[in-house]
């Protein structure tokens, strides 16, 4: 009996490995072969405008377009689910760190991978993939937007698997079960985090300061809603030199 659901186990992670390979390589084919094509989807995956900016748009609009009755209540939750979006982002990403389950495609070559013409294939494989942050963060952010508008969230999703993820598995980042893992990661985890942040009562006085200090509150938002957008590229940037020159230092 122990032996049949061994067997039975190996099976399935043989079907979930050849699924995995057969919806990579899919997302991938029509890579390499058009240069103009490869820098096209290059360009979406790196432009904050058609990333963070679409969904940072969104909440901007949810913020302002309440009316007096109820903006208290559903600027509360815009400000819960934006720092709920950040540490499932930053949940996601220490995953990838300590996980490491597997690598980007791209460096399988058995795999049948192709490369675009925009990737350069460095010679380490030490770059792990799984969780995917991006979809673990844009999924997450749909779910307020799907529980606000069904329309609007359901956008959203569709905006997430077309611009933010598909382009990922075609240029070899991703496999297709990062993608998977990182949605459900960030749509299971939301709802419950949004409900423990708006507990702690951090919304209530964020949004208290956006009316008692309209400049300083509109004046950090905007630089917090740039940071975003660049999914908190400079401020990474930042630390990562900042730890590289400690370790200069003490070295």
């Amino acid at each position: 009996m122990r032996g049949r659901r061994i067997l039975i186990a190996m099976n399935v992670m043989t079907l979930f490995e050849q699924t995995d390979r057969a919806l990579t390589l899919s997302a991938n084919q029509f890579a390499g072969r058009s240069l103009a094509l490869d820098k096209f989807v290059n360009h979406i995956v790196y432009l904050p405008l058609l990333n963070g900016g679409v969904f940072l748009a969104a909440y901007w609009w949810l913020w302002f377009e309440a009316d007096e009755t109820t903006v208290c209540a559903q600027r509360r939750h815009v400000v819960a689910a934006l720092l709920g979006a950040i540490v499932i982002a930053g949940v996601s990403h220490l995953l990838k760190t300590l996980l490491q389950l597997h690598y980007l495609p791209l460096h399988y070559p058995d795999l049948g991978i192709r490369l675009p013409f925009v990737v350069a294939l460095t010679p380490t494989n030490d770059v792990s993939s799984f969780p995917s942050t991006h979809a673990a963060l844009f999924f997450s952010l749909s779910v307020p937007l799907w529980i606000r508008s069904r329309w609007l969230g359901a956008a959203a999703v569709v905006w997430t698997l077309l611009m933010i993820c598909l382009p990922l598995l075609y240029l070899g980042w991703h496999w297709a079960s990062d993608v998977v893992a990182g949605a459900v990661f960030g749509v299971t985890l939301m709802p419950p985090l949004c409900r423990l942040i708006g507990a702690m009562g951090l919304p209530d006085r964020v949004v208290r300061f956006s009316a008692t200090n309209p400049p300083a509150f509109y004046a950090v938002a905007w630089l917090f809603a740039l940071q975003s957008a660049l999914l908190f590229g400079d401020v990474r940037a930042f630390f990562q030199d900042a730890s590289n020159l400690a370790r200069a230092l003490l070295s």
